[in-house]
Formats: C-alpha cells, structure tokens, sequence
C-alpha cells in the first residue's frame, strides 16, 4: 500500500511548528484525480497562514501548501485527465485546509488543475502559476501594461518579482525594479530589468531613493506594482507620471502609508488593490492569462528561477528561509 506523508499545522503561532503524518492514499472519485506531487512551491502566504495574517484563517491540522504540480496517478470516472498527465494546482482554487500540497499525494478536481507545460521538467513545475498567473494578474489585467511604457516592480527578487520582469520584457517594456540589497539588485539585472534601485526601510533614506527614481524616470512611471508599501510609497506616487497606475498587491512594509488625496486627484493618478482571485475568478480571463504564459514558457521568455530546493522532511527549514528573505527567486519543495 502507498504511503502519503501529509504535513499539517500542529500549532497556530509566529513560530514555524510542523507535523508530517503517515496517512492512507486517497482514492478519486467522480471528476477528481489523485495527484503524485513532484514540486511544491512555497509562498509568503504560507508563512502569514501559519501565523494568522493571511486572508484565511488556519485550522489545527490544516493540511499546508497553496502551490504545488505533480502527475496523475488515478482518475475518477468522469476526470477530465488521464493518469500519466502532468499537471498543476492552480492557485486560489483549492480549500488548503484538505487539499495542501505539502504531502505525497493529494485529491484535486479536473477543475483545480492545469496542464504543465512540456518544457518545464517535473521538480521544477511547481514553481509556475503562483508567480506567473500574479505577474499577468497584476501587470496585464489590473495594470494594463502596454508596450514601450515604464513600469516599477518593487521586492523584485521574489518569484512574482522575477515572474513580472519576464512577463513585462515579453510586452516590450522598460523595467525598473527595486529590492533590499546590492546583491539582489545585481541579481535582477542579470534577469532582464533595465534598472535598479536598493528600496531603503530607513525613513531618512527615502527622500534618496526617490531622488533615485525620479532621474531613472523623468517622464514619470506609467505603471507601479507594489508589494512593499509603507513610507516608502510616497517615492512611487511622486514619481508616476500624470494619469499612471499604481496596483498594490502585498504590503512588506506594514508601516503606515503617506498618500495625500490631492496628489490623486491633481495628478489624475489610479491606485488600486489586487489579489489573484480578482483575475481567476473570472473565467475568461483566467482562460486568457494561461493560453498567454503557457506560450511564453514554450517560447522560453519565461521560466522559474529556483532559490533552493527542500525534501518534505526539511519543510521547516524550507520555511525558515523563506522567512529570512534570502532567497532570489522560488523556494521548492520536492517530495
């Protein structure tokens, strides 16, 4: 009999306390498939789970895991996959709390899924739609991004970060990217961003930074993607042009933001929020963004980059580097 060791939260708290757990393999049933998971990525959003912050609230003995890819080992009745396909989770569509990814195996119906691309290999396919359905989300769906504009991706080094300078290069951008360090700022050049820029969190730094961002972009930013905000927001609005786009979508920095209304308005500028779910829940635009990334990927324009790569028995290890903010790019998990 097949064994499924299956991470789960044994202890809701900042601290990182994990439970692996012997458990029987499931069986699918009507248009599920059992999925022998091969990659599993990990995301800041399992950290905030774990420690209350994330928009769902954790359960004790909540499976973990919001990203993950694998191959089909058994299919029910009316599956829309065959075992032998490759396939992935898609992001914000399974319930965490049952189907986690940190495990062996795991239950996911046809609609939970996406075939993986067959120029992504299987320890790496679990890297993918996470970062690259936000990049699209964030850039193309939200923001509107349009060729030969100038667009800002802040905490850049992350796997969205990393996803976003791909997806904007694709379109014909110039990209400008910001992270906490010479090193990661190096790194983002070597990925394919036209500047860079050290993001301080001294607050008597920011007034240099933003001197900084003005002269890259004298014309002004025509769109921001932000995962930081705090103090350091003001940098972003001064320095967008007339009639720009700012899309919010993490907030590193949980300081207070500085936003003067009437810069808004004088400037004509549009600031919004935005989560994956505004895109993926919208069939055709989750349909759109997938035929586009998928041809991306077999062009080659865009691939993960892994950081480092973990077994499941090293899972709190994998997180705690996660939470160093070390990595440059994706943290794996590979059963």
């Amino acid at each position: 009999m097949k064994n499924n060791r299956v991470l789960r939260l044994s202890q809701i708290s900042p601290e990182i306390v994990l439970t692996l757990h012997n458990e029987t393999v499931p069986v699918p049933k009507g248009d599920e498939v059992l999925v022998r998971l091969c990659s599993i990525g990990l995301n800041r959003a399992d950290l905030l789970y774990q420690q209350q912050r994330y928009f769902e609230k954790p359960r004790l003995d909540s499976r973990l895991g919001f990203e993950g890819a694998g191959i089909v080992e058994e299919a029910g009745p009316n599956a829309l996959f065959e075992p032998g396909d490759r396939v992935g989770i898609c992001p914000m569509a399974i319930d965490v709390h049952t189907q986690g990814c940190l495990a062996d195996y795991g239950i996911y119906r046809s609609d939970q899924l996406i075939p993986t691309p067959a120029s992504i290999d299987d320890a790496h396919s679990g890297a993918l739609w996470m970062a690259l359905l936000t990049a699209w989300g964030g850039l193309c769906d939200a923001g509107a991004l349009q060729a030969k504009e100038t667009v800002l991706i802040t905490a850049a080094s992350s796997a969205v970060g990393i996803a976003c300078i791909q997806l904007a290069k694709a379109i014909g951008a110039r990209v400008i990217a910001t992270s906490s360090s010479e090193e990661k700022c190096a790194f983002l050049l070597e990925t394919g961003a036209d500047d860079v820029l050290v993001q301080p969190r001294d607050q008597q730094a920011l007034p240099e930074f933003e001197t900084q961002l003005l002269s890259l972009a004298p014309e002004g930013i025509d769109l921001s993607f932000d995962a930081v905000t705090g103090p350091g927001f003001r940098a972003l609005i001064r320095a967008a042009r007339r009639g720009g786009r700012i899309v919010v979508h993490g907030y590193l920095d949980r300081r207070p933001m500085d936003v003067h209304p009437g810069v808004l308005m004088k400037r004509l500028l549009t600031l919004k929020g935005y989560t994956l779910d505004a895109t993926l829940s919208r069939p055709e635009q989750k349909a759109k963004a997938i035929a586009y990334l998928g041809n991306l990927l077999e062009q080659g324009l865009a691939r993960p980059m892994i950081a480092r790569t973990f077994s499941l028995e090293e899972a709190a290890k994998a997180f705690e580097f996660l939470a160093s903010n070390q990595q440059l790019g994706k943290v794996l998990i590979t059963p």
